[in-house]
C-alpha cells in the first residue's frame, strides 16, 4: 500500500501543475489540454528513468561548458529563488510558466539544441524535462542535484536581473 502511494505522488504533482498552468492563447503556441495530459502521461514514464530520459551530474555540465559545448541552460525555479543567483547565461522561466505561450517562446528554436534544465534540487527539472521531450527537444537533460549541486560544487553563479517589459 505504501509503495502504491509513493507511486501516485509524481502523478499528483503533475495534476497540480496542469490544474494551475494557464497557457495563454497567443498565436496557438500554448499547450492544449490534450498536450498537458500527454505531458502528465510522459512523466509517469520517468518512474523507471528509461534511457530516453536524460539526467547528468553538474560535473558533466561544467566540463561540457568548459569544452565549449553550447548548452542552453534553463532555470525553472521561481523568481524568489533566482534572486540567490543563476548559472551564467541561464534563461529563467518558472516551471509553472513554462507551458504558457510566453514560456515556450523562451525556448531555443533549434529542437536539436542541448538544454540543461535545472531547478533547486532536481524535482521540477524532471517535470520540465518531460515537457521538453514532448515538444521534441530530444537533447534536453536534467541537471542532477539542480542549483544546489551546481553552487555547492563551487561552480560560477551570477546575479539574476529581472527582465522588465
Amino acid at each position: 500500500m505504501m509503495k502504491h502511494l509513493t507511486t501516485l505522488a509524481p502523478v499528483a504533482a503533475v495534476a497540480v501543475l496542469i490544474a494551475f498552468a494557464t497557457p495563454a492563447q497567443a498565436g496557438g503556441s500554448a499547450l492544449s489540454g490534450e498536450d498537458l495530459t500527454r505531458w502528465g502521461d510522459a512523466y509517469v514514464e520517468l518512474a523507471g528513468m528509461s534511457p530516453k530520459w536524460g539526467v547528468q551530474g553538474v560535473e558533466a555540465f561544467k566540463a561540457s561548458t568548459d569544452a565549449g559545448v553550447p548548452i542552453f541552460y534553463l532555470d525553472v525555479r521561481t523568481p524568489a529563488e533566482w534572486e540567490g543567483g543563476v548559472v551564467d547565461g541561464a534563461t529563467t522561466v518558472s516551471l509553472i510558466d513554462l507551458p504558457s505561450a510566453e514560456g515556450l517562446a523562451q525556448l531555443p528554436e533549434d529542437k536539436g539544441a542541448i538544454i540543461g534544465v535545472y531547478c533547486k534540487s532536481g524535482h521540477r527539472s524532471t517535470l520540465a524535462l518531460t515537457l521538453l521531450h514532448h515538444l521534441g527537444y530530444g537533447n534536453a537533460i536534467s541537471m542532477a542535484g539542480g542549483f544546489q549541486a551546481w553552487s555547492g560544487a563551487g561552480y560560477p553563479v551570477v546575479d539574476w536581473t529581472p527582465v522588465t517589459q
